[in-house]
């Protein structure tokens, strides 16, 4: 018995192996993200992460006539949409309270267009009366 050599047959395996190759390098891979899924980010202190930050607190001290003072994102996470969405956990200092402050933010970057808007700006209000710190992070 011979075994007949089948291109439809052949083509289709070599499609559906190039598939999940693919399908498993998104997942593995840093730099690709599922379109809509938040994912954590990594690398807090990444230039791109910081910016967004003080971005946030750049643009919610125009709009909210504030004096906050950026000192870093905390957490954060980004989806992939028509551009990226980061959800950062900021401390910041308020001139008029001594402890910092945690806000969350939601930013829309469209990096390909030079566009930013801040989406959302809120504080987390980490701080008891006693001064000790308890968050509810995202």
């Amino acid at each position: 018995m011979a075994i007949k050599f089948n291109p439809i047959f052949w083509t289709f395996l070599v499609v559906v192996a190039t598939i999940l190759f693919h399908t498993s390098a998104v997942h593995g891979s840093r730099k690709e993200a599922l379109v809509g899924g938040w994912k954590p980010i990594t690398n807090l202190t990444d230039p791109v992460v910081v910016g967004i930050g003080q971005f946030a607190v750049d643009e919610h001290n125009l709009h909210a006539m504030t004096k906050l003072k950026f000192q870093q994102v905390t957490k954060g996470e980004s989806q992939v949409v028509a551009g990226i969405n980061y959800r950062v956990t900021i401390t910041a200092e308020d001139g008029d309270s001594p402890p910092p402050h945690h806000y969350l933010a939601v930013v829309l970057d469209k990096p390909q267009q030079k566009y930013r808007n801040l989406t959302s700006f809120r504080d987390l209000g980490c701080s008891d009366e006693k001064g000790e710190q308890k968050c509810s992070y995202v």
